[in-house]
């Protein structure tokens, strides 16, 4: 049985563009559905990941500052009830802003230099860990 993902691809900026191509191509590739968010805030990306119906969230992040959109997206997420959502970040993060956000929930951040297949087996396996986590969470409620 085949792993369905449904992701959600979104940016910061309108420039970098390359590689948010070139990964969404990858992705698609590798049969993952990406949804191109484009450019949005983190409430837009909140929005866009439940009307979406998306597994997890890819967030490429270039110009802006990864300590203050994470916060904002994990809050907006808690509020939004998603916040179980797996959330990944790629692009320019510095080491200091990396160990931040990851302390705050985000999964894996992804470096220009990080191969394609790397990324997408990363998130293959996010993904299953996620739905094996809301399976037992699921179990355990109904026992």
């Amino acid at each position: 049985m085949e792993l369905r993902i449904r992701l959600l691809l979104s940016r910061d900026d309108w420039y970098h563009q390359r590689g948010y191509w070139v990964l969404a191509s990858a992705l698609r590739d590798a049969g993952i559905e990406v949804v191109l968010g484009g450019i949005q805030t983190p409430e837009e990306i909140v929005q866009t990941a439940i009307q979406e119906d998306v597994d997890i969230i890819g967030y490429r992040i270039m110009d802006a500052a990864p300590k203050i959109l994470i916060p904002i997206l994990f809050d907006t997420m808690k509020a939004e009830e998603i916040a179980n959502m797996p959330v990944v970040v790629g692009g320019i993060i510095p080491q200091a802003d990396e160990v931040v956000i990851k302390e705050i929930g985000v999964k894996a951040v992804f470096h220009p230099f990080n191969t394609l297949e790397m990324i997408v087996e990363r998130i293959k396996t996010i993904v299953l860990e996620s739905r094996r986590q809301r399976d037992r969470s699921e179990r355990s409620i109904s026992d």
